[in-house]
């Protein structure tokens, strides 16, 4: 993909303590393999929107929305801390689904969110197709 000036996309994180995050924010600068991304979530020092140059690869469009029945193991994001963290779904107590995060920080612990705030979790394929988009269950 191309990933415009003022198109949405979501980074991948890759550092450590951040693998397993998607952080969603907007083109606002483009240059050969690298985009200027300002986070719609993360905050500079300042308290401004987070900007950052970012190569190609580690970008993302933001997943379609899909309505689902989550079952028990199925791979799911989360929203927790400003972004998306991929986690299980393990087990539902009223109206909170509880995500245990294997890798990924929150490291080896069982959260419970409510039901906005967890998504299938959806893996981009660019190569695929010109760009599909792959469900990840159990």
């Amino acid at each position: 993909m191309s990933f415009e000036i003022g198109e949405t996309v979501e980074v991948i994180g890759n550092e450590d303590g951040m693998e397993g995050s998607y952080f969603r924010g907007q083109v606002i600068d483009r240059s050969p393999g690298r985009r200027t991304i300002r986070y719609q979530t993360l905050l500079a020092d300042d308290g401004s929107p987070l900007e950052e140059v970012i190569g190609v690869r580690r970008l993302r469009p933001p997943p379609p929305t899909v309505l689902a029945r989550f079952h028990l193991g199925d791979m799911v994001d989360a929203w927790h801390n400003d972004g998306w963290w991929v986690g299980r779904y393990v087990r539902r107590e009223g109206p909170k689904y509880t995500v245990f995060f294997e890798n990924e920080a929150p490291a080896n612990q069982h959260v419970s969110y409510p039901k906005a705030q967890i998504r299938v979790h959806q893996e981009w394929k660019e190569l695929e197709e010109g760009g599909k988009w792959k469900y990840v269950k159990r």
